[in-house]
């Protein structure tokens, strides 16, 4: 009897979770959708690939969210092998092929073996025995770094060189040999490939970006590829076409390990805000001729999969982008999408376990445990034999092998293509001659075969088909000698560069590129010369594009000798001395010296003289002859717009060198106001460990100004620096009650750690300043100056009793206050008044604020302020309460909230251009996120992180305590933006510990700040934000 009811249980816990996702998605008239495998054949499945005999193996994931260390020690996805073993479409039978991943993200089958990306390697299986279940298995590429967010490797995917390919977010990789040094490093994401045994690893492309997902490859060669957070300030994820040695954005310190070629390389497509991840080029034309070569791209947060035309525009391409497919299931979350052999496609919902670093929805949906789609045009004729597993290959010769290459099947023709590859020199001449067929469609998988192959016979007919009059041939065959860094190719690549066509012109440098890496030691000079100078004409061909630009500067940073470049520095176009000046500071031997460099700044083409003013920046003790320049830049009333950028960095980056210093003290006499506020905040930003004594007389000067911004802007200056010098001053701006009431709130924050006691009349003062009558940065202000005050018992108590009233923006920060403390009359009724106030403090921040409070005050916080795991439901309960106030608002009505003193959003967050921009841009938030979504970010801040925006405590040597979002870096110190929003320098020396941290600084309750008509239309207004302006 137990067993019957166990059976029914499990029958009806089936029917609820299947009928979670019954509702299918819409896909355009003329095409069907059904789900082809679902819970309990599959459980959170992300991404896949097909082996020759039609077995989908499946990244599945344990529907965890757990950290790098928790998903290391105890490693609970897999791999899944799926079958449908009666041909109808629809799997059933399934098997784990390998279990004990990390966080698996991609299968990959080839010869035999299956390739895996999952944290800390790339991994390859082997199943031996054929009984579905890997014997074998192997680390073959590794380390990489993660943190359990998806942002880290995936793949792995196969090239049209045979190559192994895989992505890498940002999250740093370390490479050792077998006597454990260290081959290769660095932060930065990048995207790798290796030969299948997992030797020669190298990097086509890197950089800043967040997280590069998946990528494939045009019939000609060109990589495609979906990459999250490429741009910052707002948002925008992106479909790439990657160059090889692209340097891509956004952060400084991942891009700086690589070489640069000038700006960083930009996107092809820009789809927003939307959290992008698997892709595909469609193959085969059985969705229609139309479809041949677009991407389809599924799109995380939108809930769809987008279909991209491509088309050539130069030496890269643009698309168009249609929905195919559209869910209003909000649990609905596509991570994969997969040709089949017979040109159906498969769509992989992972359903809605995810939530670490995920922009939408926080709170996990587990019980969404996802599916497979299958997508069918309804008139198609099946495709018989799809996979040619009715063939019989091992009868076949070369002929017909090569007459497989031009099978419509995509399948057939990749398996011939791949053993012909493997073949002898009969096969490479047979190769060949196909290859010379121009008109026939298996030339150019012929000539990938020549490439696959690399033998000296291979090369000899890929050397005969760059001269193909079919111009995609030839695009493949320079690619190929290239790849193979064939130095017979070198004179018949060099009439290429010459080529109106661009991307011609760019796969050339590219393959010319990687000729000169390898065998420059064996080039005549003559040759070199002749090299050097065919790039620097093309360099100055007003025709060519950024892409073309970058291959031919990379060509010349990777040849690597500054001697035949050195001379174009005097040439007398500023875009080839510009050129030249870029491949000698980024090439690892240029040696560039100063007397080289300065020179180039006296020139009216403004791209040479900013190139000229990076370099410079970039090397200490270079400085001084620039300041010429800048001088004159600052006698103008008013910086062009692209002066303040360039301006602020060079003396940012030199301001350690003393005639910077003195520059600053100099110009700041004579400016204009406006762009005093400039050097003053370059003043404030000085990564210095004191106050030069130049600018002694700037402050001072300053502080007593008759302008307020002047004055405001020389006290935030001095958090940076010892304020003792200044005290006098200070203390008057704090004692005249007629001065502005928010530039005494920061003078005393600045003169609090002088002080030794507070007295009651300057308490009070400070306190005041918390009325809701302030803006919500005076506020803050107020909030931040009374936490660095030292305040008596008396204070603090008294403080304790005001929490109540300082609203939800200054509230978390005054309860931060307190987290130094150590007395337990302070501490309980802490406790309590928290308890009275039902605030509903994470665990780890509870533990954080209490953490040097006796053992009373700790039993105090577990009986009455710590969750129980009940507190995931009661989230859910008030959620749901609240979700009627998520439909019905007034947009308008809504912005004035936004804008407003009481929620005070525009604070922390931008929209189009209006706000601060500590937090994300919320320019597009309605186009991805629900209402309810965004309903949760107000009410459950810290359960919802949009990545980048992490935050992280950080505890010194000396026991302080901080908080917040990482704004930038240096050798020396991190730099830290906390939930009053200054930002704090601390020592890299002093850190005694360091973890990211659960806690959003955006304060909690906010809600509870404004009325249900004002939430209702604060929601309606960030709904109604979709698009860019």
């Amino acid at each position: 009897m137990k067993l019957s009811v166990l059976t029914l249980a499990l029958l009806i816990l089936t029917a609820f979770i299947s009928s979670l996702s019954a509702e299918l998605p819409t896909v355009p008239e003329g095409y069907s959708i059904e789900v082809v495998a679902e819970h309990p054949l599959v459980t959170y499945p992300m991404m896949g690939g097909f082996d020759e005999r039609g077995r989908l193996f499946l990244a599945e994931n344990a529907g965890i969210n757990d950290r790098s260390e928790e998903l290391l020690e105890n490693p609970r996805s897999f791999i899944r092998m799926l079958e449908d073993t009666d041909g109808d479409g629809k799997f059933d039978n399934s098997t784990i092929f390998a279990d004990k991943l990390s966080f698996p993200q991609g299968a990959l089958w080839y010869r035999g073996s299956l390739y895996v990306a999952s944290p800390p390697y790339i991994w390859r299986f082997e199943d031996t025995d054929d009984d579905g279940v890997a014997d074998i298995r192997e680390e073959l590429v590794g380390k990489f770094g993660f943190t359990g967010n998806a942002a880290d490797i995936h793949g792995c995917f196969l090239g049209p060189d045979g190559r192994i390919y895989w992505c890498d977010g940002r999250h740093g990789h370390e490479f050792t040999d077998d006597q454990g040094n260290i081959t290769s490093q660095g932060l930065a994401a990048r995207i790798f490939s290796c030969k299948p045994d997992g030797s020669d690893v190298e990097i086509f492309c890197g950089g800043g970006m967040d997280n590069p997902v998946e990528i494939d490859f045009l019939p000609t060669g060109e990589m495609f590829g979906t990459v999250n957070i490429l741009l910052n300030g707002p948002r925008v994820d992106c479909l790439m076409h990657w160059i090889e040695g692209g340097n891509y954005p956004h952060h400084q310190r991942a891009y700086s390990e690589m070489p640069r070629t000038g700006d960083l390389l930009e996107p092809m497509t820009r789809f927003g805000h939307v959290a992008v991840s698997g892709m595909t080029r469609y193959r085969s034309n059985y969705l229609g001729d139309d479809f041949k070569n677009d991407i389809f791209t599924t799109i995380f947060n939108l809930h769809k999969v987008v279909r991209s035309d491509v088309r050539r525009v130069g030496a890269t391409f643009e698309t168009t982008e249609t929905d195919f497919l559209l869910s209003n299931d909000p649990n609905f979350h596509a991570t994969d999408i997969i040709e089949d052999a017979d040109g159906s496609l498969l769509v992989i919902d992972t359903g809605g376990w995810f939530r670490i670093g995920c922009p939408t929805s926080q709170i996990a949906k587990p019980e969404f445990t996802g599916a497979i789609y299958r997508i069918r045009k309804q008139d198609a004729p099946p495709v018989v034999d799809p996979r040619g597993l009715e063939l019989n290959w091992d009868a076949l010769d070369v002929a017909g092998l090569i007459e497989l290459l031009q099978d419509p099947r995509p399948a057939v023709s990749a398996r011939a293509l791949d053993d012909l590859a493997q073949g002898d020199a009969e096969a490479v001449n047979q190769l060949t001659t196909a290859g010379r067929d121009i008109d026939s469609p298996a030339a150019i998988p012929a000539t990938w075969a020549l490439r696959r192959n690399g033998s000296a016979e291979a090369l000899t007919g890929l050397r005969e088909l760059l001269n193909s009059s079919n111009i995609d041939i030839r695009r493949v065959a320079i690619r190929s000698v290239g790849d193979l860094r064939d130095l017979m190719s070198l004179n018949l690549l060099m009439p290429m560069l010459r080529s109106d066509d661009l991307s011609l012109k760019q796969n050339s440098a590219t393959a010319i590129g990687r000729i000169l890496e390898k065998h420059a030691d064996q080039i005549p000079v003559v040759i070199k010369e002749r090299v050097v100078s065919e790039i620097f004409l093309q360099l100055a061909n007003p025709e060519i594009d950024r892409v073309t630009e970058h291959s031919l500067l990379y060509a010349l940073i990777r040849f690597n000798e500054p001697g035949p470049i050195l001379a174009y520095l005097e040439h007398e176009s500023p875009i080839v001395r510009r050129g030249a000046l870029i491949a000698l500071d980024q090439m690892a031997d240029g040696n560039l010296t100063r007397d080289l460099v300065v020179p180039l700044l006296n020139t009216d083409y403004p791209p040479l003289q900013n190139q000229a003013l990076e370099v410079i920046s970039s090397h200490d003790g270079w400085a001084g002859e620039t300041l010429g320049l800048l001088g004159g830049w600052l006698a103008a009333p008013q910086l062009l717009p692209e002066q303040v950028g360039v301006l602020r960095s060079f003396l940012l980056a030199q301001v350690s060198d003393e005639h910077v210093q003195r520059f600053i003290a100099e110009k700041f006499v004579t400016t204009s106001e406006e762009n005093q506020l400039l050097l003053l905040d370059v003043i404030g930003a000085a990564p210095l460990p004191a106050l030069p004594n130049e600018w002694d007389p700037i402050l001072r000067n300053s502080l007593v100004d008759e302008q307020l911004e002047i004055q405001l802007a020389a006290v935030w200056a001095l958090n940076r620096f010892d304020a003792l010098p200044f005290e006098e001053l200070l203390m008057a701006i704090v004692e005249n009650e007629e001065l502005n009431a928010n530039l005494r709130v920061e003078a005393t924050h600045v003169l609090a750690e002088l002080l030794t006691t507070t007295s009651d009349r300057l308490y009070a003062f400070v306190l005041s300043q918390l009325s809701e009558d302030n803006l919500p940065m005076e506020r803050l202000a107020a909030a931040r100056t009374l936490s660095a005050l030292p305040l008596s018992i008396d204070q603090q108590r008294a403080l304790i009793d005001r929490l109540g009233y300082a609203g939800p923006v200054a509230r978390p920060v005054l309860i931060r206050s307190f987290m130094e403390g150590d007395q337990e009359e302070i501490g309980l009724p802490l406790v309590d008044e928290l308890a009275k106030l039902n605030e509903n403090l994470p665990a780890e921040q509870l533990e954080l604020l209490f953490r040097n409070y006796p053992a009373s005050v700790k039993e105090a916080v577990r009986l009455k302020l710590s969750r129980s795991e009940s507190e995931l439901a009661e989230n859910k309960a008030m959620l749901d309460e609240l979700a009627p106030l998520s439909v019905g608002g007034d947009p308008a009505a809504g912005k004035s909230v936004f804008f407003g003193k009481k929620a005070a959003c525009s604070g922390c967050h931008a929209v189009h251009g209006q706000g601060a921009r500590i937090g994300p841009d919320l320019s597009q938030i309605g186009a991805i996120r629900t209402e309810r979504d965004l309903l949760e970010a107000i009410v459950f801040p810290s359960a919802s992180f949009a990545r980048e925006f992490n935050s992280y405590t950080i505890i010194t040597e000396e026991g302080k305590i901080h908080s917040g979002i990482i704004s930038r870096e240096t050798p020396e110190a991190i730099f830290l933006r906390k939930a009053d929003l200054s930002e704090v320098r601390i020592l890299q020396e002093e850190i005694d510990e360091m973890q990211e941290s659960k806690i959003s600084i955006m304060p909690k309750d906010l809600h509870k700040a404004i009325n249900d008509e004002e939430l209702r239309d604060l929601i309606a207004y960030l709904k109604e934000q979709t698009k860019a302006q």
